[in-house]
């Protein structure tokens, strides 16, 4: 059983043992003590129990035990009210909550049935799998001063430190010397980080060797890659640019966050089997709105919940969207605005929940998504951050004012986007990429999406081609 269950359960036992210890006290002799001056020493037990039980003898200190075990207990749920209002949201990692995209087979597991999906579906003629941009490496609390990771993303290794005085530095993660990992058992040197095989050492901010503890000279070719980088909104970031050029553009520090303005209340975390552009696009394909996410979250992930009549109708969505990229100098931003009503029964709206949002993105993979409500304001931090050419992390960051009740942002806000979320998912790691799609002048959002997204390839970006297991190549 979990731990939670024998606390709950202690305290139940103290506290009805308290509250019964006004009955008349058991002793030995099966003779109720009467007399307020009675020196009987038995223990004050439930009438109910066990005969057995009524004749033990315990001391006093039992009844203090009891004492301090409910004082302790409404402490402890004091501590969660806290932690309900005020504390961090759980992390939400779906994957293990819930089948997540695939349909379930009966008799195959859900790794089996996604590998199948994956091996099975056309994929299309794709566009090149990593776009020139910004990328997230990790949250910045999870590098403290001197920690070194490895890190694989965007068809890189990277190793990843942070130096003595704060900075963050990204390598190559392959020491030039022998190939050893730098991140896997590489030590920071005050601004260094030192190779676990040879203990070569490489300035962080100009990745020259700047040691070779056994060499009488250190060779001015002995350098590693440094990858440019920049640490944002509690999030590190790598610059991935397949031409090498220096940074085209940077995302916005929200000023809410860096002052502590906005609490942070968690995050969602997704892995999704298809390009990243597919990702992007959904905010342009104003189009999929009603038909994936017009019912509220009761529904759960079911693409088919219109046939489960009232309940699909208890809370709805309705939306006022408009997607465009942003005139020079700003043309690496695409901006989403939506204005959210909900309604009871698809009726009467619910006025409280109408939600203004404005979402920006900056570059294929950062997305900063404001909202304001009436119950406060506040941001979602998305990336999406290709781990292999076809499978994307995708990653929700939520910021809010601190007054957002924790239990509010948990159930509704990080739950509710997780549900809505994995209904796209469905669709994401069973389609195909079109790159000719026909379409209605309805759609004619997504031709402008795909033409301001294009602006991240170039002609050198890599790109790739999926072949079956049981197809000749000559």
């Amino acid at each position: 059983m979990e731990w939670w269950f024998y606390i709950h359960t202690l305290a139940l036992l103290s506290a009805v043992y308290l509250y019964k210890s006004n009955l008349p006290v058991v002793c030995r002799s099966d003779k109720h003590c009467t007399s307020a001056n009675s020196t009987c020493t038995g223990i004050k037990v439930i009438d109910y129990l066990p005969n057995a039980l009524l004749h033990l003898e315990v001391s006093y200190t039992f009844e203090w035990l009891s004492i301090v075990a409910v004082l302790l207990y409404g402490v402890y749920l004091l501590y969660k009210m806290y932690e309900a209002m005020f504390g961090k949201a759980y992390v939400i990692n779906t994957p293990k909550k819930r089948d997540v995209g695939y349909l379930i087979t009966p008799g195959r597991t859900k790794k089996d049935i996604a590998n199948m999906v994956r091996n099975m579906r056309k994929v299309g003629d794709i566009p090149p799998p990593y776009p020139n941009g910004w990328y997230e490496i990790m949250r910045s609390e999870d590098l403290p001063v001197g920690g070194a990771k490895a890190v694989s993303l965007i068809g890189q290794h990277f190793a990843v430190f942070r130096r003595e005085n704060g900075q963050v530095s990204i390598m190559d993660a392959y020491c030039p010397h022998l190939g050893a990992n730098l991140g896997v058992g590489g030590q920071v040197r005050g601004n260094c980080i030192e190779c676990p095989f040879h203990g070569w050492q490489f300035d962080g901010e100009t990745g020259q060797c700047t040691s070779i503890p056994y060499a009488s000279k250190v060779p001015s070719f002995a350098k590693t890659k440094v990858w440019p980088s920049l640490e944002i909104n509690k999030l590190i970031l790598v610059w991935y640019d397949v031409d090498d050029k220096e940074p085209q553009f940077y995302p916005e520090e929200l000023s809410s966050i860096k002052n502590g303005k906005w609490k942070y209340k968690g995050y969602t975390v997704h892995l999704i089997n298809a390009h990243c552009q597919d990702i992007s696009e959904n905010g342009a394909d104003v189009s999929h709105l009603k038909t994936v996410h017009e019912a509220g979250i009761q529904v759960g992930t079911k693409l088919d919940y219109k046939k489960e009549s009232w309940k699909s109708k208890l809370l709805t969505h309705e939306w006022k969207v408009n997607w465009e990229p942003l005139p020079s100098p700003n043309g690496h931003v695409g901006r989403m605005t939506i204005s959210l009503t909900s309604k009871l029964f698809g009726k009467w709206s619910i006025r409280p929940l109408d939600t203004t949002v404005v979402a920006d993105q900056i570059g294929p993979s950062v997305v900063h998504l404001t909202f304001n409500s009436v119950f406060g304001k506040g941001a979602w931090i998305h990336t999406t951050v290709p781990e292999e050419p076809l499978v994307q992390r995708m990653t929700h960051y939520l910021y809010c004012d601190w007054w957002i009740p924790t239990f509010f942002a948990d159930w509704f806000l990080l739950n509710g986007d997780s549900i809505q979320i994995e209904r796209d998912a469905i669709i994401w790691d069973n389609k195909t990429y079109v790159s000719k799609p026909i379409l209605v002048k309805e759609d004619n959002l997504i031709i402008a999406h795909r033409r301001w997204f294009s602006q991240f390839y170039s002609e050198n970006s890599i790109r790739h081609s999926f072949k079956k297991e049981d197809e000749v190549v000559w």
